[in-house]
Parts: structure tokens; sequence; C-alpha cells
């Protein structure tokens, strides 16, 4: 039911984007919350806020109008604060979604968590990444399915900012389910397209590692919450895939497959396996054969370690890691050691 969803606060920084944004943005959260307060702050007397008036009406928006009572400082950003912490205080909300990509609004973002409610920011690319890591998740709008307008720079009272046309919205994205229409967005800006797939592989791999079962396969979910949680701005939408399942299919690096799980399946993924020399996988199994305690198991460190040592290194498998090496070529098991360690022995891998 609708108020079975956790109850948030939309707050929109109006000076610091523009109003052809927020659409896209309240379907988007009004998936997994209800939005049951909104409102957007900002000096409305100024002609580059003007066209804010056809959107509040169609979306239930409250304006709280600040003056720009003196050159140079946005007294929109403090109402803003002070609002967030009076309902912070009052209790009655289970999370904030903070619609800026102003890095003003970094403190306000920890403070709030630090209360034990969720954070959820929208902002543009070249959003500080300070506010973007305070964030519990921040959704790039560049992600959303349309092309925004350029966000207006910082309103000031003596220069007025000239409007434009208002762009025309798009559709706006699905959740990250199986089925759901592709949504193509470059990579950001200042990166190639090799640096960001390098950048992407490198994130997979080791969220897989440290989630995966000691049969090899890991929960993709588990992938993704683990994404997530250390990377607040990971979305599959920057990447071009409109889901992260989507993601691991392009990105060649993973084989998945349903498994059961539970009462019904889910979706499972391990590195896809690669043609590597019969001497390097000769050298792996020395260094398991090796370093194996008297239960048969051997770190990851002593592997690692053992091949270093007979001049093997890690390009000679074609791996991106050495876990990924001991995965591909398919004739170890793992088992979780201590903390993110993992241990390895020759044995027969199960399906």
């Amino acid at each position: 039911m609708k108020h079975d969803l956790p109850n948030f606060a939309l707050l929109i920084d109006a000076d610091n984007d523009t109003p052809d944004i927020i659409a896209p943005i309240i379907e988007e959260i009004t998936r997994d919350a209800r939005l049951s307060v909104r409102r957007v702050y900002g000096d409305f007397t100024t002609p580059h806020l003007a066209k804010w008036r056809e959107t509040l009406a169609n979306h239930g928006i409250h304006p709280i109008q600040q003056y720009q009572n003196s050159v140079g400082k946005n007294a929109s950003d403090s109402a803003l604060i002070i609002d967030a912490m009076d309902l912070l205080h009052g209790r009655r909300l289970d999370g904030f979604c903070l619609v800026s990509s102003d890095g003003d609004f970094t403190r306000l973002a920890t403070r709030i968590r630090e209360d034990g409610l969720s954070v959820v920011g929208f902002g543009r690319k070249h959003a500080p990444k300070a506010f973007v890591s305070a964030c519990e998740r921040y959704t790039y709008v560049e992600n959303l399915g349309f092309a925004p307008e350029s966000a207006p720079p910082a309103a000031s009272a003596s220069v007025p900012v000239a409007t434009s046309a208002q762009s025309s919205l798009g559709s706006t994205s699905s959740r990250n389910g199986d089925i759901s229409p592709e949504i193509k967005s470059r990579p950001p800006t200042g990166k190639s397209p090799a640096t960001e797939h390098i950048k992407l592989k490198s994130q997979l791999l080791r969220a897989y590692t440290n989630v995966a079962d000691e049969d090899g396969w890991a929960l993709v979910s588990r992938i993704a919450l683990y994404l997530r949680a250390n990377h607040s701005d990971f979305d599959p939408r920057s990447h071009g895939a409109s889901n992260f399942i989507k993601l691991l299919q392009t990105s060649g690096s993973f084989e998945l497959k349903q498994r059961k799980q539970g009462n019904g399946t889910a979706h499972f993924c391990r590195p896809t396996k690669r043609p590597m020399s019969t001497e390097y996988i000769a050298a792996l199994k020395a260094a398991v054969a090796t370093g194996q305690g008297i239960d048969g198991w051997t770190s990851l460190a002593a592997i690692g370690n053992h091949l270093r040592e007979n001049g093997y290194n890690l390009e000679s498998s074609g791996c991106a890691s050495l876990t990924e090496a001991m995965h591909a070529c398919g004739l170890f098991d793992m088992r979780d050691a201590s903390g993110a360690h993992k241990d390895f022995r020759l044995g027969k891998r199960t399906a």
C-alpha cells in the first residue's frame, strides 16, 4: 500500500537548478517513498526563477520566498537548511530528498544521516564529490532519460539572469528490474570511455570478491547493494545500461545464471572464464599446493607471494585481479577467511 512507503521531504534549491528536472525526480523518488513535504527555495521575484511557477502548480510544491538581501549571499541555502533541521527534529520523517548540486549542503546531509534518516540527493555531474558521498544515494539528473537545461548561474541581486525556453520532458528511468527500456547516457565528462570501462570493471570485480559464496557465485542484488553502499553515485545508467543486470551482461566480465534462492529464484553471477596459458594455470596450482595449511586451504596472499617469487606477474593471466584469475581457470574452491580475505584450494567447482 502507498502508506507503507517511507515518508520523505523533498527540498529543492531553485537557485541551483532548473524546473525541467523536477518531474523526472519526483517519479524516480516516489517509486520507493511518499513525499509528504514538497518545498522549493529561491527568490522568485527574479527573472531567472519566473519559469518555476507552472512547475510548482503541476506538482504541488510549496515555494519558500527568500529575497536577496545582500549581494553575493544565498539566503535560500540558509532557509533550506533551517527548515530541514526543523523537520528533522519533528521526528515524523524517514528521510530527505535534497535537489541541488551545491556543496554547501554537505554538512546538512551528514547531520541528517547522523540521526539515522536516509538522504537521497539529485543533481548534476559537476556536483562536488563531498556532497555526493555525504548522501546515502545520489542520482545524476543526466541519467533520468531526458536532456535537462543547463543549470543557471547563482542568482545575484544586482545582475539579473536571462531566462531560456523550458525544455520538453522525456520519459523517466525505470527501476532496476529485468524489464525496462534501455537508457543511453554518456560517462561523466573529463574521462575517456576506456578509462571509465576499466574503473567500472575494477569496481564490479571488487564488489564480487567481497560478497561471493564459497562456490564462486555471488548474488547479483548483494553486489548492487555493496556498490551502492561504497559509491553513493553508482548508477548503471551512467554506463549506458538501464539496470544492474544489463550492466553485468554488457560488461563482458561476468556470466549470469538464475539459481534457487529461498522459495524462488534469483540472479547469480561469477567472472567469465577466460583463456589462460597452461603455464600460468600450472603456476597457480603449484602456488596453492605450496602454501596450503593442514586443512588444504591457501590464503590469497600466499598464492600471490609464490607467483611473484617465481617470476609470474598478473598481466600474464589476462585478468584484472588475482582473485579473478583464480575463478577464471575454474579449478579452485573459495572460502571467506578473516575480514575480506579469501582462501583457495584445488577442487571441483559446483554448478
